[in-house]
């Protein structure tokens, strides 16, 4: 469990329904319950593949969420909502990033395994059904970040290989020749932080936990044509474990949790624009939330759904900075849950643990 909790292991924005009444429930949309997965399933990756299915692969299924480690993967099918067998993975593995590829497959990165922090890289081919290894990264890593960038190679940053030493290191990594790269390091160590892909290409890192365990407020932007980190300002709470969305040129960086996180979560959020010394306060959530990364996702057209940690679930409205509710709620509090948005525009949520780190099975549709 202490591994789990040190995981980490993403951009935004449907619109207002035409013509409804103007109430929260309405601007918000609502959130419905699907038949349940195959088996449970929490700290795992959701990708949606070009036949509009998607691929939910990997993490935990045992109580606690350390033991029990995963090694399947099965298939959404919006269209019937049901879910089907997608195979087996070359190697079990939970808290690991996945990133779809322009061809259609779906490649996943370390995570932490029966053996280990690892550092195998696999890919998933939606013809076959079927998981290969694809190479290996530098370095073995839980709790890092992975961003696909504009030339196709992925900014592997920061995480922990093991005895949860955090590290600085980051990486390239090319899935058209399965090999990694050194690129500059962070100024800091750090794991459980986020890292966002902005309108220029950049990336900007925020927050995570320091290899002595204490939580950042510095941020810090990785150029691709330099291949290096500079600083980008500060936090006004320094928090990890926290959610991150882009918003035009600024970024919104959502709840998380302080030091002792089972006491401290957090429900505020900031906004981080270049050029600025320090983030400005944000829209302020109705559920403290954290170990929610992969539980924010955007619509598409301003909004976002901010998902995952909490029963309720929540409408982002960009222009406006605004937070509305949806209706329904999805039973408990869920960590690690996945949001997944639709060809059509609704959103899958799948999984996750609840404060007894009980793994769900359960799984919900969210319709704008």
């Amino acid at each position: 469990m202490r591994r789990l909790a040190a995981l980490l292991a993403a951009c935004l924005l449907l619109p207002a329904i035409a013509g409804a009444v103007a109430t929260p429930a309405a601007k918000g949309g609502s959130v419905r319950a699907l038949p349940d997965m195959p088996t449970p399933r929490a700290a795992h990756s959701a990708s949606l593949l070009r036949d509009g299915t998607v691929l939910l692969a990997g993490g935990c299924h045992a109580q606690g969420c350390e033991e029990g480690i995963s090694d399947d993967a099965v298939l959404f099918d919006p269209a019937r909502g049901t879910f089907i067998a997608a195979g087996k993975l070359a190697q079990p593995r939970v808290g690991h990033r996945a990133i779809a590829l322009r061809d259609g497959s779906v490649l996943l990165l370390g995570g932490w395994t029966p053996d280990g922090a690892t550092a195998l890289v696999e890919r998933y081919d939606p013809a076959t059904r079927r998981f290969s290894p694809h190479g290996r990264l530098l370095e073995a890593r839980d709790g890092f970040s992975a961003t696909a960038l504009a030339d196709g190679t992925i900014l592997v940053a920061g995480g922990y290989a093991g005895a949860m030493q955090r590290i600085a290191a980051a990486e390239r990594y090319d899935p058209r020749s399965g090999r990694s790269t050194a690129v500059g390091a962070m100024a800091t160590p750090r794991m459980a932080h986020t890292a966002t892909l902005l309108a220029d290409g950049r990336v900007l890192v925020a927050g995570g936990s320091s290899a002595s365990g204490r939580l950042l407020d510095r941020l810090e932007l990785y150029d691709p044509a330099t291949r290096r980190f500079t600083a980008a300002g500060t936090l006004n709470r320094a928090r990890h474990k926290h959610a991150a969305v882009r918003v035009g040129d600024a970024v919104l960086l959502l709840g998380g949790a302080g030091p002792r996180e089972y006491e401290a979560q957090y429900a505020d959020s900031e906004v981080w624009r270049e050029g600025r010394a320090r983030t400005t306060p944000g829209p302020r959530m109705a559920d403290a939330r954290y170990k929610f990364l992969d539980g924010v996702v955007a619509l598409g057209d301003g909004t976002a759904l901010v998902a995952g940690s909490g029963r309720r679930l929540e409408r982002l409205h960009a222009d406006a900075w605004r937070l509305d509710p949806v209706a329904g709620d999805v039973g408990a509090e869920l960590s690690f849950t996945t949001a997944t948005r639709l060809a059509d525009g609704r959103v899958l949520l799948a999984g996750g643990y609840d404060p007894r780190l009980q793994v769900s099975r359960q799984a919900w549709l969210f319709q704008p």
